[in-house]
């Protein structure tokens, strides 16, 4: 089995978290530093370590949604000298070391998924299977309906083009000077949302993701977490072709 492979099965995190454990020098076979995910291994028999911590195999999966609030960092590491909130903080006395599917800004709150299965975060990650994610996005600003017009039809980003699944006005904001707004995107780059409302002249002020695929985040309080139901999990399952 790839060392990759292995590391993500048991609970590290997806392919390219923990292909960057490798390339900092943190992972040793045998006691020998490897600084290549493509090494092969024998579970069985090779001894594995990270950080010096011997890696053990999952005794089973687990699968949670987690509300993130806004101002938390979407990491599992120690951050040194820096003392803002990570979603780390959350699960320290959780009994299964788990980690973050993906990420969300600092500034945006909502629905996170954490687990220990490698293999169905990278497919939820992973392009080619275009998980849906559905924002609410309150906007600076009067949004006009000709405006959403055009935002249906996508814009062209410095990283490339992004067309919104869908998107529909919702309702003015109390002082009625903003709106809010649904919007469902199937892309992963990095503040994807927020450039894409810039680059329409109306600046994200608050931004909370309610849906990752099939699963609603539904009146889970911010800063808390549930497991995901057997069917939850099924369907994210079918959705990513996970164990087909």
């Amino acid at each position: 089995m790839r060392l990759n492979k292995f590391l993500a099965y048991v609970g590290f995190g997806a392919r390219r978290k923990v292909e960057e454990l490798i390339e900092q020098g943190r992972v040793t076979v045998n006691g020998n530093t490897v600084d290549s995910p493509a090494v092969e291994i024998n579970p069985e028999k090779d001894t594995v370590k990270v950080d010096g911590e011997k890696v053990r195999p999952p005794k089973k999966f687990v699968y949670l949604m987690f509300n993130k609030p806004q101002g938390v960092l979407t990491t599992m590491e120690k951050v040194s000298g820096d003392k803002r909130v990570t979603v780390r903080d959350y699960f320290k006395k959780y009994p299964v070391r788990v980690f973050p599917v993906g990420r969300l800004d600092y500034n945006t709150e909502g629905l996170l998924f954490m687990t220990n299965d490698g293999e169905l975060a990278d497919k939820l990650m992973h392009p080619r299977y275009h998980v849906p994610k559905t924002y609410i996005a309150k906007v600076k600003g009067n949004v006009t309906p000709a405006e959403i017009e055009k935002m249906k039809k996508g814009a062209k980003l410095e990283d490339g083009f992004v067309k919104p699944l869908s998107i529909k006005y919702i309702k003015p904001s109390k002082t009625g000077k903003n709106s809010y707004l649904e919007i469902v995107i199937d892309v992963g780059k990095n503040r994807v949302v927020r450039r894409f409302f810039d680059r329409f002249r109306h600046s994200v002020l608050k931004l909370k993701r309610v849906k990752i695929g099939p699963i609603k985040l539904g009146n889970l309080s911010r800063g808390y977490f549930r497991e995901l139901t057997k069917e939850e999990i099924e369907v994210l399952k079918e959705v990513t072709g996970v164990n087909k």
